[in-house]
């Protein structure tokens, strides 16, 4: 069974594409905090925080899930969080809002789910939820949509969109690999990940934003390339496997590549069909890896346009650095082959 999760509110209400700035890492100035829950009148003041770490885990009920997942409470209830980059805001399951009675107020406008179909969303007034280890978010509104019925089954009633826990310093480090989840300043952060690992951004990326209305909007595409042919690609940790449309440049000079997937594929709207491009060359930055690639139909909103996305298959050894408007990652190699002595 596969989920796809990404792209499970794309688009809520307009979003504007702008260029993700990028910088060149520069040695953060010495003696300077790390962290802070406001700045400062005095700008050469000692950046102060209380510190935020949420664990990741890669199982549900004792058994290994390929997703990053969160634990915490919605209006006081225990519930299992998926940490998805795709959505670009927190969204509750409509099961688990249901479930706890909270109160939801149809949107007037429409989201769209991974393939570009329409799905019903809601606004439910700043719910209770808490990350355990993180704490308390920021209460502001957030979104809720009927979900397929895997989803329920697996327990999971929620999708926090990383990128939004920009609560204290100016970013959030999301390391997969280590599997933790806590705030940072941009400038230490990235001149501290400099170090280690293979850059997973070197052209500009572009992030989705949505700053207008009550329920703020942030997503990232990356450039990448799929069997050598040039994409852009949604940064998703809410998808198993990366994918490509059919209806794009790229996706129609692979499908005579591809072959039929049986294995059944989801979105937010229910069941979908694909085809899949075995053992292809998949590349963002300098890091690439040797991975199965679907190939889907349907197509991107037009408020955030896109080839498909980059998941999890890719991700997994990679740490994020999510930023307002901006993002920056290092993926470490899988480790040399140890030569046999004789």
């Amino acid at each position: 069974m596969r989920l796809f999760l990404v792209g499970l509110i794309a688009a809520a209400s307009a979003v504007a594409c702008t260029p993700a700035a990028e910088t060149r890492p520069v040695k953060p100035p010495r003696g300077q905090g790390r962290l802070a829950t406001a700045t400062s009148a005095n700008e050469d003041a000692p950046r102060t925080y209380t510190p935020r770490k949420a664990k990741l885990k890669y199982e549900i009920h004792g058994r290994a899930f390929p997703l990053p997942l969160v634990t915490g409470t919605i209006a006081g209830q225990p519930v299992l969080m998926l940490v998805d980059t795709g959505a670009n805001s927190h969204v509750i399951a409509g099961w688990f809002a249901r479930k706890l009675g909270l109160p939801m107020k149809k949107l007037g406008d429409v989201g769209t789910d991974h393939v570009g179909k329409t799905i019903a969303t809601f606004r439910i007034e700043k719910p209770d939820i808490t990350i355990d280890d993180w704490g308390a978010l920021t209460p502001v509104p957030v979104l809720a949509t009927d979900v397929p019925e895997v989803i329920e089954k697996l327990g999971i009633g929620a999708f926090i969109s990383p990128q939004r826990l920009v609560e204290e310093g100016d970013s959030v480090v999301l390391d997969l690999a280590k599997g933790e989840l806590r705030p940072a300043w941009w400038d230490e952060a990235r001149y501290e990940m400099s170090a280690t690992g293979l850059p997973l951004v070197l052209a500009e990326p572009r992030a989705c934003e949505e700053t207008e209305g009550p329920i703020k909007g942030l997503a990232y595409v990356l450039p990448a390339t799929v069997e050598y042919q040039r994409v852009e690609l949604l940064l998703d940790t809410g998808a198993q496997h990366s994918d490509v449309f059919t209806t794009s440049a790229a996706g129609q000079k692979l499908a005579a590549q591809s072959t039929v997937n049986k294995e059944p594929m989801y979105t937010a709207s229910g069941k979908i069909s694909a085809r899949k491009l075995k053992g292809a060359h998949l590349n963002a930055g300098s890091f690439g890896v040797i991975t199965d690639v679907d190939l889907i139909g349907g197509g991107a909103d037009s408020s955030c346009p896109r080839d498909g996305v980059l998941a999890m298959d890719f991700l997994r050894s990679c740490t994020l650095l999510l930023g307002r408007s901006r993002v920056y990652g290092r993926c470490m190699p899988p480790p040399e082959p140890v030569t046999p002595t004789k």
